[in-house]
């Protein structure tokens, strides 16, 4: 199918991807019109141009990643990253069209309904997959044309009602784009009287067709003045500020305008450099809209469809839109005079260089689609490749999950081991999907794992998917006689890695788990010291894991299983491999606050009673400080004593050797990728497999266990075996 999309230029290209796939929670859409939002739009184009990221932000990243993983590791991190590389960045949130297929928990849509939809999936594309709550159904009398204004529509109606108008009252509407224009015309459907302002005699004009009482142009005419003159000495009794600009004049000239303990509302995107005194003095309210309203940036609202109790959150993102359509169903608004352009989708770059050499004129730029019957609906896509290797790779693996840590790590180490290639690269995202293929040399994309596991010619694969998914790809892969590398945690339950243990035994294939730990310089080191240490061990393990914002998808139970068992998993496994003897027994306890339940139960520490004796503890906490070094290891055996610091460092005492040092915090990464590579080619036997994945994601559920119920909990040998 086709995308509108940005290139590494930011020059606006028509670009062939794979089409989605269904997903839970989703409909796939067959687009009919979307809207350019040419704000938003022209102005994601001009930051994208900048440098991204203030020069803070940056500094920090890097002063992180130094005392993270080394000099020498985050200059090679920093030279990968600045190398030209392919980009694509989709464009559009506004559209409409039919559904073409429906989630299987999704009973209130069906295919063939006619719909408008919003939000970051809605792109500029022919196929799109949207969440529910970003979805609503239209009546026969809204056309899609009209339509895919709907979420626009939202965002006006979202600021409207954070100014909390009543019938009567004064307010001033600055910035006649297309949401202040809409803005306008809901005001005056709240029986307000209204004072429109623009620079663009064109977009006065617009208001005043829609009805409004009064339009200032702020070129010729002093806009404070003008209120005054307009609403009485005493002011307006709010400001909605719809313009989009770094100054700050206009909210301070917001204030000048209200009347005492009146109500300003910034909808748009205005500096924020307030001026006080007026401010003060009046005691004005001072308000954010935030986009559609109520569940908007939500992660359960909009990705997982928990909607919000009507008796409690009346007017929701999605009950805006609904909004929206009815007023559209009845005549109240009219979106036809603010369309100033149609366009063909493969006309996309005539129609943003028209908005950017005349963006003062032009209001809503639709894009109109071709008939289902001339939609390519394929999920994988063909790319081209820029150099072909004379010789044949002896193995060929795809990717499955095409996320920052796949590409930061696993497939920059992919391209340097000998007689392998990438096959494919797989991810929900179709620009994704395309953009990361043809940066490391994809022969194909997909956004459909299932297309990677019915090609015979791929003989392994790299599951780097969200966790939830790692076991039924792993299985699905099993099953089709891949061999399997999988990032940890191997499943979050027992009984889903069981089911990959017993699917991997009766496929007779290769599965690893990505416990690259144990494939660091220094632990192999360690290891090699510690086994010819008598006795048993004791091992203190120590993770300053950082924390993670609360709506970070790891801390979803359902999705990431939290952050035991979603990292955790590491370092269990790292003291099982340490020690050499299964664990037996596992107690914790946790640093709680006094009051309030706590979301995520990391700040464990978590103890690990072997079967030879050996104890081993991890503490693991997220209230540390990102400058002291991720991880620190102490063991003691048999007279002697070892300290790992953050793989850059192991002092060992009691042997004749002190010290070993890297220039760089190595953590196996490469090692273990390329240790699986050469098992799938036969040349070694592989040191990680399903079980110790299994057993790593039991410690975490024990640990859990232990903390919740205060006691020691035991570990069976029939519970390590399937």
């Amino acid at each position: 199918m086709r995308q509108v999309c940005l290139n590494e230029r930011q020059e606006v290209v028509l670009t062939e991807v794979p089409a989605p796939t269904i997903s839970p929670g989703r409909a796939l859409i067959r687009t009919a019109y979307s809207l350019i939002s040419s704000g938003t739009e022209l102005s994601t184009a001009q930051k994208a141009q900048s440098t991204g990221r203030s020069p803070v932000d940056v500094i920090g990243k890097i002063g992180a990643s130094l005392q993270r993983d080394g000099l020498a590791s985050t200059m090679a991190r920093v030279r990968e990253r600045l190398q030209p590389k392919p980009s694509l960045q989709g464009t559009g949130y506004l559209a409409s069209g039919v559904v073409l297929e429906v989630a299987d928990n999704i009973s209130d849509l069906k295919v063939g309904d006619v719909v408008a939809c919003g939000g970051a999936s809605a792109n500029h594309a022919e196929i799109i997959s949207v969440p529910r709550n970003l979805i609503v159904r239209l009546p026969a009398n809204v056309s899609l044309r009209e339509a895919c204004f709907t979420s626009m529509g939202a965002i006006a109606m979202q600021g409207v009602r954070r100014a909390e108008v009543s019938f009567g009252e004064i307010v001033v509407v600055t910035g006649l784009g297309l949401i202040g224009q809409l803005t306008c015309q809901l005001l005056q459907i709240a029986g307000c009287v209204v004072i429109a302002i623009d620079l663009s005699p064109a977009r006065l004009r617009l208001a005043e067709q829609s009805g409004v009482s009064f339009t200032v142009d702020a070129k010729s005419e002093d806009p404070v003045e003008a209120v005054r003159r307009l609403a009485g000495d005493s002011g307006a009794d709010a400001v909605l500020l719809c313009a989009a600009t770094a100054s700050s004049s206009p909210i301070n000239e917001a204030f000048e305008m209200c009347r005492e303990r009146g109500r300003v509302i910034v909808i748009g995107d205005v500096g924020m450099g307030l001026e006080r005194p007026t401010f003060y003095r009046k005691e004005l309210d001072l308000s954010i809209s935030r986009s559609y309203g109520p569940g908007r940036y939500d992660y359960q609202y909009e990705e997982l469809g928990i909607d919000y109790p009507v008796g409690y959150v009346r007017w929701t993102e999605n009950r805006n839109m609904e909004e929206f359509v009815r007023l559209l169903s009845a005549g109240k608004v009219d979106v036809e005079r603010l369309i100033s352009a149609e366009y063909q989708i493969v006309d996309a770059a005539n129609a943003y260089q028209a908005l950017r050499e005349n963006s003062s004129a032009s209001m809503g730029v639709l894009f109109r689609y071709s008939a289902e019957s001339q939609v390519e609906r394929s999920t994988s896509l063909k790319l081209p490749r820029s150099s072909k290797s004379k010789v044949s790779p002896a193995a060929r693996i795809a990717l499955i999950g095409a996320g920052n840590f796949a590409r930061d790590y696993h497939l920059p180490n992919l391209k340097k081991i000998p007689n392998v290639s990438l096959a494919a690269v797989v991810s929900s995202t179709p620009v994704n999907a395309r953009k990361i293929g043809e940066e490391f040399g994809a022969d194909f994309c997909t956004t459909d794992f299932r297309e990677v596991l019915a090609d015979e010619s791929i003989d392994a694969v790299v599951i780097t998917t969200r966790h939830n998914l790692h076991a039924v790809v792993s299985v699905a892969a099993a099953q089709s006689g891949k061999h399997i590398f999988v990032e940890k945690p191997l499943a979050l339950t027992l009984p889903d890695c069981e089911k990959v243990c017993r699917a991997v035994a009766e496929a007779d294939v290769l599965l690893t788990v990505g416990f690259n730990r144990r494939f660091a310089p220094l632990i192999t080191e360690l290891k090699q010291l510690l086994d010819n240490a008598p006795g048993p061990k004791m091992i203190t393990y120590r993770v300053n894991g950082g924390a993670l914002p609360p709506d970070h998808w790891t801390l979803d139970p359902e999705v990431g299983g939290g952050r035991i068992l979603g990292e955790a998993c590491h370092f269990f496994d790292l003291l099982y491999y340490l020690v050499g003897a299964e664990p037996r027994r596992i107690s914790a306890i946790q640093a709680r606050p006094e009051t309030g339940k706590v979301k995520d139960p990391a700040n464990m520490s978590v103890t690990l009673e072997f079967a030879d004796g050996s104890v081993g503890t991890l503490v693991y906490t997220v209230i540390g400080h990102r400058e002291l070094s991720k991880e620190r290891l102490e063991a003691f055996a048999g007279g002697r004593a070892f300290v790992m610091d953050n793989f850059e460092v192991l002092d060992v005492y009691g042997e004749k050797r002190t010290k070993s040092s890297s220039h760089v915090s190595d953590k196996g990464h490469k090692q273990l990728l390329d240790h699986f590579c050469n098992a799938v080619l036969g040349k070694n036997v592989l040191a990680i497999t399903a079980r110790d994945g299994l057993r790593a994601t039991l410690c975490g559920l024990k640990a859990l266990e232990s903390v919740s119920s205060g006691t020691i909990v035991s570990i069976t040998p029939e519970e390590l075996y399937v």
